[in-house]
């Protein structure tokens, strides 16, 4: 905690003692206000609760795409299959793809609308799931592998006593980083493409209108909003994750 408080200082000392005044830098006690009378009249709240559904309804959509990837490409890798040769590299080629260079294709194909917006958003958020997810199942014990296989243990005994236990502890950190992915392109979406309410469209209307502390709002609010998310997924993970 001593790092933000400094950094807060300094932001303070910087600002109000009016050593820096330019008209991109707000100080923290007009922050203040600009977030206060934005919570106040519902209309930031409002800004916030529309991108979290769609960072939510993105997140949900690439665990739906990126969980099943993930497995397929962890499995064959930890088993030695050829056939995982193939899959990463495919796989790799798709995550060096921007999101931002597939909205294009989406908005052509479902309108400017809010399926493009969350489609691409769950493109995003599966491509982190599943490399996070077929990493942790790539260093699956391969003792305890071949001790199941020796017992004559099925593919879903396998996977029911080995692979479901490597897997929650990379899917935790898939989740915190597809959120952190998620946030990003929800984001930059909305300042692309208008839309009535949104975290990005308040902060495009903030720099249009060359109001500088409600943007250092909206970049506060998304920070705290985000840090809450991470925190509350690492609280949850050791009960999750009894055996860890």
């Amino acid at each position: 905690m001593a790092l933000p408080i400094l950094a807060m200082l300094a932001w303070a000392a910087c600002t109000e003692t009016g050593l820096i005044e330019h008209r991109a830098i707000a100080g923290p006690v007009a922050t203040a206000g600009a977030l206060a009378d934005g919570i106040a009249s519902g209309g930031l709240l409002l800004d916030l609760g529309a991108t979290a559904a769609r960072i939510a309804g993105g997140v949900l959509l690439g665990l739906l795409w990126g969980l099943p990837i993930g497995l397929a490409s962890g499995v064959l890798k930890s088993e030695g299959s050829p056939r995982a040769a193939g899959l990463e590299p495919s796989l790799d080629f798709l995550r060096a793809i921007p999101p931002l260079l597939i909205f294009p294709l989406l908005l052509l194909a479902f309108g400017y609308g809010e399926r493009a917006r969350v489609g691409v958003i769950g493109w995003a958020a599966a491509l982190v799931i599943s490399m996070h997810v077929a990493s942790g199942l790539g260093r699956a014990s391969s003792q305890r592998l071949r001790a199941l296989r020796a017992m004559g243990a099925s593919r879903w005994q396998t996977f029911r006593w080995l692979y479901f236990y490597e897997t929650l502890p990379a899917g935790v950190t898939a989740l915190r980083h597809a959120f952190s992915t998620a946030g990003v392109v929800a984001v930059v979406t909305e300042m692309v493409i208008g839309v009535p309410h949104g975290l990005g469209a308040r902060a495009v209307a903030a720099q249009i209108a060359y109001e500088t502390a409600d943007l250092y709002a909206v970049i506060c609010l998304t920070g705290g909003a985000g840090y809450l998310v991470s925190r509350t997924l690492l609280a949850l993970e050791p009960h999750l994750i009894r055996w860890r």
